[in-house]
């Protein structure tokens, strides 16, 4: 500790003798942040005792718990309607057994297919038209239509994730996995044109993650909010590339084809001439969970969101000799660090131009439900922006910083020069081709206008051996993320550190973040 607050003043001299001793006493609170505090956090989070923190479990609970003595112990005030938990309901749905049948083939549980059947019942059986929908978007913004005017009311509609621009490079944004290539919107259409449900076709290029995940993911309690079971669309679900092609191969059918027609602007619906059939047994029930809210009031009421989910994937089923997901990395490492920014902020609160909201929220691993909820119940008017940790990298030190979305908005630019403060480049995800801008909280600020990124350290560490992609092709939605005592978390330290710079720089300027770019979302 002795070392960490000796280099911590050497840093303060050399910043107040360039002029900014608000960067310098910012740099001082971050330099001291031990290996110690930080690990605390983590273990604990991640600790097999709180069961892979599920919402609605004594786990999650937990968690809640946990964050709200936090605030306390740091003097941060209660953050929503004068408390610290903002209170919702969600409905549950854990699928006991599911057996689908399509063109006289019927498909396993877990090994043909995963899903949820979003309604209160126990025991299901329906049956539909099956219909091939290509990708099954339609926006304006790209002038592509895959329904025309065909109606897919009551239908089962079979549609492929990701978007055109997988197969050409001038269609959307090429590689680029845009809002409308996602698996939640493909589910939302569906819902929004009356289908009564749809399987997803899933291979890992497409879905840019193995059926491994799929399975994990979609294998323990499925999480909705009550308003998004109010359609026609009872089950949501995936099925396998092969197994699809099984089944397509008994009506002659080539899926290939299928594929190559969907990639044309002038696509519509197929009707693939066969009846499919959904049945199975579940379990049901409705449960009370609470996003974390503290504020740090500064010198005006607008205010930046920081936030990070605490939620993960709970247990998964028997069978297994490890079914804890403990969630160490995601997301344990971002809370942690959410947390430790929060705490540093609250020691400068007197120097803050902009408040700042802290939001540990839940039900991220379902659809981003906690933060929908929490940006649909507060006064977004006052909100300039909003900095969402996810995953943070627990490795050696990178040589740069980047942040998921910056490249929409101004925060880009800010964080180009914190990067440079920091002596560290500045980079893009190199995952970008997956999505993630969508994938995590801060997509639910910017949905409604408000300029937000994931913050992160970048992946090449100094091990030389790129940890951070790894882990998301390896570890991520697996049991296998757990704590571990020798992470070096020096990271994860620069991810502190890049975020508490970039709201000094924030609060320095006094200019609040605006989109630099035209954006391929929609926005309410």
């Amino acid at each position: 500790m002795i070392k960490i607050c000796f280099f911590a003043i050497s840093v303060l001299c050399l910043l107040l003798t360039s002029g900014s001793a608000a960067r310098a006493e910012q740099e001082l609170r971050a330099q001291t942040f031990s290996r110690a505090q930080m690990q605390s956090m983590i273990q604990f989070l991640g600790s097999d005792l709180l069961e892979g923190r599920a919402p609605g479990t004594r786990g999650g609970r937990l968690a809640e718990a946990y964050i709200q003595s936090l605030f306390k112990l740091w003097d941060l005030a209660p953050g929503a309607d004068g408390k610290y938990g903002q209170a919702f309901s969600l409905l549950g749905f854990t699928m006991e057994h599911l057996a689908i049948q399509a063109a006289g083939s019927w498909l396993k549980f877990h090994k043909d297919v995963m899903g949820t059947y979003a309604a209160q019942q126990s025991k299901f059986d329906m049956r539909g038209e099956a219909v091939f929908i290509g990708f099954g978007i339609a926006t304006d913004k790209w002038k592509w239509d895959d329904f025309k005017d065909e109606d897919i009311s009551d239908k089962i509609v079979i549609a492929r994730v990701n978007d055109p621009g997988l197969a050409h490079a001038e269609l959307f944004e090429g590689k680029v996995l845009t809002y409308f290539g996602r698996w939640t919107y493909h589910i939302e259409e569906a819902a929004r044109r009356g289908a009564k449900a749809i399987l997803l076709i899933h291979t890992d290029e497409t879905a840019g993650y193995g059926w491994q995940v799929v399975e994990n993911s979609w294998g323990t309690e499925a999480l909705l909010l009550p308003a998004d079971t109010e359609n026609k669309l009872k089950f949501r679900g995936w099925i396998k590339e092969a197994s699809l092609r099984r089944v397509l191969a008994r009506k002659r059918i080539d899926l290939d084809e299928l594929y190559r027609k969907s990639t044309q602007p002038e696509f519509r619906p197929i009707k693939l001439g066969f009846q499919v059939r959904i049945r199975g047994r579940q379990q049901h029930r409705k449960i009370e969970v609470q996003n974390m809210v503290a504020h740090i009031p500064g010198k005006t009421k607008q205010r930046i969101v920081l936030s990070a989910h605490i939620d993960h994937l709970g247990i998964g089923p028997s069978g297994t000799d490890d079914r804890i997901y403990n969630g160490a990395i995601d997301n344990g490492s971002a809370v942690a660090s959410m947390m430790l920014t929060a705490k540093a902020l609250k020691q400068a609160q007197d120097q803050l131009h902009y408040s700042v909201t802290i939001l540990a929220c839940q039900a991220e691993e379902s659809g981003l439900l906690g933060s929908r909820y929490y940006v649909t119940h507060t006064d977004r008017e006052n909100i300039i922006a909003n900095i969402n940790f996810e995953s943070t990298p627990v490795w050696e030190a990178a040589d740069t910083i980047m942040g998921v979305g910056a490249r929409f908005s101004s925060l880009q630019d800010g964080l180009k020069k914190v990067a440079s403060d920091m002596d560290l480049g500045y980079s893009e995800f190199s995952m970008t081709n997956q999505g993630f801008f969508f994938r995590s909280d801060q997509f639910s600020f910017a949905r409604f206008g408000i300029p937000a990124i994931w913050i992160s350290a970048g992946e090449n560490d100094s091990s030389g051996k790129r940890k951070y992609p790894a882990f998301w092709k390896t570890g991520y939605h697996t049991v296998k993320d757990e704590y571990h005592a020798d992470w070096p978390l020096e990271a994860m330290a620069q991810t502190i550190r890049a975020t508490l710079y970039l709201i000094d720089d924030l609060n320095q300027t006094r200019t609040p973040p605006r989109w630099t770019r035209k954006l391929t979302f929609p926005t309410q």
